[in-house]
């Protein structure tokens, strides 16, 4: 996991999607910084939130580098309800 720095945590706590999308095209940040400055908010904010149940890392982390730049929202993190649909190595609860 790679340190992520301050600024780009605060950028991305008070950034839409919009914003962040046009960091990643505009080559400001990478997919794979957003990542971890998700994975980062996240383990610093669930433990009061319980939010996120189930980590995919490093599903994350592998779509991070697959990224087509120039895609709408290409490189925002994002999280999903688990209902009624299912991703190839993640738990199926439907809850």
């Amino acid at each position: 996991m790679a340190a992520i720095s301050k600024s780009l945590l605060e950028t991305y706590a008070e950034s839409d999607a919009l914003a962040l999308a046009d960091l990643v095209k505009r080559g400001e940040v990478s997919p794979a910084e957003l990542v971890e400055a998700a994975i980062t908010m996240i383990e610093r904010l669930n433990p009061s939130l319980n939010a996120v149940i189930h980590r995919l890392y490093d599903m994350a982390r592998a779509q991070a580098a697959t990224v087509d730049k120039n895609a709408p929202f290409a490189g925002v993190p994002y999280l999903l309800k688990e209902l009624a649909s299912s991703w190839k190595g993640a738990p199926l609860t439907n809850s």
